[in-house]
């Protein structure tokens, strides 16, 4: 094989593969709605938001268990948790909080609106952290394309609050 056609194949491979992490993206946020009315449900089955979002947890926190058991993850090196920065180990409490609140308004608000409002937040931030790069991530700048979809974004919004 020549060095163009194994490039080729590179580049189709990589295609490929930004597609499926794109459908699979999807199918995360897709999860998000089932999940947050599974956390209400719960949570009106056991009046309390926080419990449901604790519940919920623990059963997350004992799949995630078991999958690092298989050893299918790689080999964990448990001495780097020490190395990681003090600040990312709030992760799990913007989780919490997610789970927590989403369990409470859903219930109020509906899936469509709240899961709304959930998006258009994320989607704030992530510009937001992907224009200056903070946490660590890589600079993405505000182009005249994100501004218009922010727009977009928040004229369905409207909408939905309609």
């Amino acid at each position: 094989m020549t060095f163009l056609t194994l490039f080729r194949q590179r580049n189709i491979l990589l295609r490929y593969q930004i597609c499926f992490y794109l459908v699979l993206s999807l199918l995360s946020g897709a999860l998000l709605p089932i999940q947050a009315s599974i956390n209400a449900q719960l949570a009106r089955s056991l009046n309390s938001a926080p419990l449901a979002a604790d519940i919920s947890y623990l059963v997350g926190s004992l799949a995630l268990i078991a999958l690092l058991s298989t050893g299918q993850v790689g080999h964990v090196d448990w001495s780097t948790l020490r190395k990681a920065p003090s600040w990312t180990f709030a992760g799990g409490l913007f989780g919490a909080w997610y789970i927590a609140s989403s369990a409470y308004f859903i219930s109020t608000l509906g899936a469509t609106l709240t899961l709304g409002f959930v998006v258009g937040g994320q989607a704030i931030a992530g510009i937001i952290i992907d224009h200056f790069g903070w946490l660590g991530m890589p600079r993405h700048r505000l182009t005249r394309n994100r501004r218009i979809a922010m727009g977009l974004l928040a004229v369905a919004i409207f909408f939905l609050a309609q």
